[in-house]
């Protein structure tokens, strides 16, 4: 009877070590998207902006300093959420910038297709619990997360709205929509604030199902520092003053500290301020200090996401769920360039709707007010990679990552340099859930997965025998190819020069000194890299140039 009492009491032990009496082999799986967040915007990648908690992330598991992305949110997305490239997925590009002559297509159509599945479809058939909250920006209608696999959701359908309560546009034509579980919310609670209610909402139903014996997989999609920059006052208070000094200031003292972790090496040059960006002593004084607020509701928006992902790991730890469960951190692109300034400039509708916003000094960042770092500020915060969100150069498809493993893992504090993609996250979560990637889904034949398992590479253990990695991307008529270090992109003017540059990248991270000419024979190979991959993945050249948020010519800003 004491044996028998003896085991009972241990296995009560074990199952209470696992949390909530789930087996450790099948671990929870925590994905935390930023949206529009920069390379340098975080501590670990050389931000004076706090983030305690991504930081402990890190030094709990492993940061990813060559992980790479798409150009802009919904193509991140798919191919984050499929595990195939954006343009398989159905998100070549944002649907409202498609040329004509990708109108109709399924690769272009703006939401996913129904010939892939989702990780929340395969992880929930394997018998984990899903939820989301947040941004989803995948499609409407019957593709919300609720009819793609998250048993439990809070969706922002949209790319971007308001942070606070208000559902009012942001941008002309376009109408905020929220759903839960797949229905549509009428009206959200007062006290809203995005960052906040999607952190709470993610709690909620991890915690509302915490009593069945499966393990969850739980998607944290902020909207935050997305535009347009919203964030409670006393963030906004907590940075003041601490950007006075400008945005190629920023840039400089980011750089050094980069230089001092040892993420940009002593001889790597960054990239240089785009030279139709004005200078900071170009400015006014008032336009020197709008600008600098700009910037500090943008750090604040930051300060506050990482605080709610210190809650969600609280939780975590007091359940018992936190040694059991893969985190995995990063941003959906780079940080945005957007200006209001372009809307003002160019006149008409534009400008008629964004004279309705309260962006007084005292008003920014609070309801009523629609700001944006614009390309100064996000120039900084790429440093020091290449131009920004909406582009292929490295300052709009390399991102912050970090991932913290299931149990003590031995590679705890460890930096990885291995070129990953944003649709290895699918075959990673797939192994560790001990399931597969199936050929056929609900009788529809499947692309095959894109991405590879980072397994490997977060054990500390990656392979001698890989052949370097091929990549390639192409956006808003807009095209790079990338194997191992050497990468080729073609940019319209002003931002390269309408033909194929070339860059070594492990010895020119910011993209700074083209080496086609001297290379030409490497340039054709890459080139032809980029050919077999628009052939293979559906991709169409826009008929007319679709490049993201061009600058007005002539205009500098």
């Amino acid at each position: 009877m004491k044996a028998r009492s003896l085991i009972i009491a241990t296995l009560q032990s074990l199952l209470m070590w696992t949390g909530h009496g789930r087996d450790a082999e099948r671990p929870n799986i925590l994905l935390i998207v930023a949206d529009d967040l920069g390379y340098s915007d975080i501590g670990v990648f050389g931000s004076e902006i706090a983030t305690p908690n991504i930081d402990k992330l890190a030094a709990e598991g492993m940061t990813l300093t060559q992980f790479h992305v798409y150009p802009n949110c919904g193509p991140t997305r798919g191919a984050m959420m499929t595990g195939v490239d954006s343009h398989r997925a159905g998100l070549g590009g944002n649907h409202s910038v498609v040329a004509d002559n990708q109108k109709g297509k399924p690769e272009y159509g703006g939401h996913l297709r129904p010939d892939v599945v989702t990780i929340a479809e395969l992880l929930r058939d394997a018998g984990y619990r899903t939820c989301m909250t947040g941004k989803w920006h995948l499609g409407k209608g019957d593709n919300n997360p609720a009819s793609r696999g998250f048993e439990k959701s809070f969706a922002l359908l949209n790319g971007a709205a308001s942070h606070w309560a208000d559902q009012a546009p942001i941008i002309p034509g376009s109408a905020t929509r929220y759903t839960r579980d797949g229905k549509l919310v009428e009206k959200l609670p007062e006290d809203f604030y995005s960052s906040d209610w999607y952190t709470k909402q993610l709690i909620a139903d991890i915690e509302s199902t915490a009593n069945e014996d499966a393990p969850f997989f739980a998607f944290l999609s902020f909207t935050a520092p997305h535009n347009p920059l919203h964030v409670p006052r006393k963030y906004i208070e907590k940075y003041r003053g601490r950007f006075d000094g400008g945005w190629d200031k920023l840039a400089s003292q980011r750089l050094t500290r980069q230089r001092a972790l040892g993420l940009v090496g002593a001889d790597h040059k960054a990239s240089p301020r785009p030279s139709w960006v004005m200078a900071w002593d170009e400015l006014s004084d008032e336009q020197k200090a709008s600008r600098a607020r700009d910037m500090e509701i943008y750090a604040g928006m930051i300060d506050f996401l990482d605080e709610r992902i210190g809650r969600v790991i609280k939780h975590l730890k007091k359940t018992g769920e936190y040694d059991n469960t893969l985190i995995v951190f990063l941003s959906d692109n780079g940080p945005s360039k957007t200006s209001i300034a372009d809307y003002l400039a160019m006149g008409g509708e534009g400008a008629e709707f964004f004279k309705r916003f309260d962006n007084s000094l005292e008003n920014k960042g609070l309801p009523g007010s629609s700001t944006d770092i614009g390309p100064g500020w996000a120039y900084a915060a790429a440093t020091p990679l290449r131009l920004y969100k909406g582009y292929v150069a490295q300052g709009g498809i390399q991102v912050p990552a970090v991932v913290k493993m299931p149990g003590k893992a031995a590679q705890a504090g460890r930096r990885s340099d291995v070129v990953l993609h944003v649709t290895d996250l699918m075959p990673t979560f797939l192994s560790l859930a001990d399931t597969s990637y199936p050929k056929v889904y609900k009788d529809k034949p499947l692309p095959p997965l894109m991405g590879k398992s980072m397994l490997a590479v977060l054990r500390g253990k990656p392979s001698s025998t890989d052949d370097p990695r091929t990549l390639a991307w192409s956006a808003y008529g807009m095209d790079a190819s990338r194997q191992g270090d050497w990468k080729v992109l073609r940019l319209p003017e002003p931002f390269g020069n309408g033909g194929w540059q070339l860059y070594d990248l492990s010895a020119d991270p910011g993209e700074t000194n083209d080496l086609a000419a001297q290379f030409p024979n490497r340039v054709k190979e890459l080139a032809e890299n980029w050919e077999d991959y628009a052939k293979a993945n559906g991709v169409i050249r826009p008929d007319t140039a679709k490049s993201y948020d061009r600058p007005i010519v002539g205009q500098k800003y």
